[in-house]
């Protein structure tokens, strides 16, 4: 099943049962009745230009033990608040890892720092941290499809925004980007979430806060071709930026994958989301990596 008919599954849903979803997750999860297993590594990645490591959780499909080919990666990151154990704690991220035959790779972004280069404060450097420094570590440590043919970076909330702006800033790393209740739009959040002290304030350092809104960012996926997945909760504080990004996706001819479900801002949403994600994902490298030759 490809994407557009996964989500169109989706679309057609009962707003009141979550069973028809239910049903396909037990299909997408078990092959011929046997559970898939998995591998987690948890690692201690050092920052080139921070003071501090970060742990990242690391997902190896029971397969990679068992052959030397080379897997495609995906980067996930967590929320604001969050850390590198959320997805694994709260999904089904890692057994769909092993169903997918993919490494996923959940590093810590700090509880607060949106995964930023921050032009105030020289110590929060986190863009640079996972675009480098874990991209670096995990080529350097396990069998990857080194190429941005083989490496995808999504996230929740702050992970989404998180997401979009160093998959966008670094089209040589990831060939594609997802978000899923992602903060993409900071101009219309000044004063919560630890924002003002990643932009600055707002009044006297308006540029910064400019800069950082995705949708000002979205002219490099014309130039650079990389696939994009966007969904959000009907009922998310994050909703109308995301409808407000996918128009100007529209209006400006830029392919993407975009939907609205019903759900909140939460890990009820987050648990069924991922699964779309990772089928988006799977799709992408199956048709661009050589992971599946």
């Amino acid at each position: 099943m490809d994407i557009k008919s996964f989500i169109k599954t989706r679309w057609h849903k009962s707003t009141n049962t979550f069973s028809s979803l239910l049903l396909l997750s037990a299909l997408l999860l078990f092959n011929g009745g046997n559970a898939l297993a998995y591998q987690l590594d948890v690692k201690q990645i050092a920052a080139t230009n921070m003071a501090q490591s970060h742990p990242a959780n690391i997902i190896l499909p029971d397969s990679y033990n068992q052959s030397d080919r080379r897997y495609p990666v995906l980067y996930l990151l967590h929320g604001h608040g969050g850390d590198y154990q959320n997805w694994v704690t709260e999904t089904a991220v890692a057994t769909l890892a092993d169903q997918y035959n993919m490494i996923v790779v959940m590093p810590d972004g700090n509880t607060d720092k949106w995964y930023t280069d921050s032009p105030v404060n020289k110590q929060f450097r986190y863009r640079s941290y996972i675009a480098h420094d874990v991209v670096n570590y995990i080529d350097q440590h396990y069998r990857t499809i080194a190429t941005a043919a083989g490496r995808g970076i999504s996230g929740l909330s702050m992970g989404g925004y998180g997401a979009l702006h160093i998959g966008l800033q670094h089209p040589e790393l990831f060939g594609a980007l997802g978000s899923t209740s992602g903060g993409v739009d900071p101009r219309d959040f000044a004063g919560k979430w630890g924002l003002n002290e990643v932009l600055g304030a707002p009044a006297t350092q308006a540029n910064n806060w400019q800069a950082a809104a995705i949708i000002n960012q979205i002219s490099t996926l014309k130039q650079h071709g990389q696939l994009l997945y966007l969904d959000c909760g009907s009922d998310d504080f994050f909703i109308e930026v995301n409808r407000q990004l996918h128009q100007a996706l529209r209006t400006n001819n830029i392919s993407h994958h975009y939907a609205e479900w019903p759900g909140s801002h939460n890990w009820d949403y987050w648990r069924e989301s991922i699964q779309y994600q990772m089928v988006f994902f799977n799709q992408f490298f199956a048709t661009h990596s050589k992971a599946n030759n």
